[in-house]
């Protein structure tokens, strides 16, 4: 299998473990490439893989190795070489992600989007789907997909799914007298979503830009990105 490795430079200890899978994969019959892979590994923990695939760096299924905090990542950094390779050789799993388009831009998160207030300031939000417009005012919205629901949406309120389901989740960040409650929609669902007043757009926690007053974030689901079993501790039914 041909396979790319990215690991995260800004922890120190993923460089080495780089190193010791590159020679323990190619002992094993496997080539390391910089393009054209059949798989990524993300060495660095979850949010390796979140900015990977912000930066459209994967290819193929994804495999982790993380820490015992990770939640996304199927392997720990103490333990990744007792199971590497069946993890490779094993199954797969289709996560949903989410898309969002801004003025003809288009991202892709993993776990979720947010629009949020600036400079401590109350912002009103306004999201709207094919049957409804919903009004409120507070800190912001997290538009999540299942895998991002156990990450900042369930912080701020919202249901834990399963990774593989194929849900939007919504969730209001501290809404003025709670006049909005968080939400689990279908995948099916289209949301269009404006603030009233300039407000910031993170995507998997990347700042990605300030936003003028009523620009309209078009938010629907994405494709299925793959990753090897065990994401999101995730278990074969």
């Amino acid at each position: 299998m041909k396979l790319k490795i990215i690991s995260n430079p800004g922890k120190d200890w993923t460089s080495k473990i780089a190193q010791d899978v590159r020679s323990f994969l190619t002992d094993n019959n496997h080539s390391i490439v910089e393009t054209g892979a059949d798989a990524t590994i993300c060495i660095g923990g979850d949010g390796t893989i979140l900015y990977a695939n912000y930066q459209k760096k994967v290819e193929g299924p994804i495999l982790g190795i993380g820490t015992k905090k990770s939640y996304i990542c199927q392997l720990e950094r103490k333990s990744w070489k007792e199971n590497i390779l069946q993890t490779l050789s094993g199954n797969t799993v289709s996560i949903m992600s989410i898309k969002a388009s801004i003025d003809g831009r288009q991202f892709t998160a993993l776990n979720d989007f947010v629009i949020h207030a600036k400079n401590y300031r109350v912002i009103e939000i306004a999201v709207a789907d094919s049957d409804q417009i919903s009004l409120f005012r507070g800190d912001g919205l997290i538009v999540s997909s299942a895998l991002g629901s156990s990450a900042y949406a369930y912080s701020a309120g919202g249901t834990q799914l399963p990774p593989d389901e194929q849900k939007i989740v919504v969730v209001p960040i501290a809404p003025y007298k709670r006049a909005f409650a968080p939400e689990v929609l279908p995948s099916t669902i289209k949301l269009s979503i404006y603030s009233k007043q300039e407000c910031a757009f993170i995507s998997d926690g990347v700042l990605v830009s300030d936003l003028p007053s009523g620009t309209k974030v078009n938010i629907e689901k994405g494709d299925d990105i793959l990753f090897f079993a065990g994401v999101g501790h995730y278990k074969q039914r």
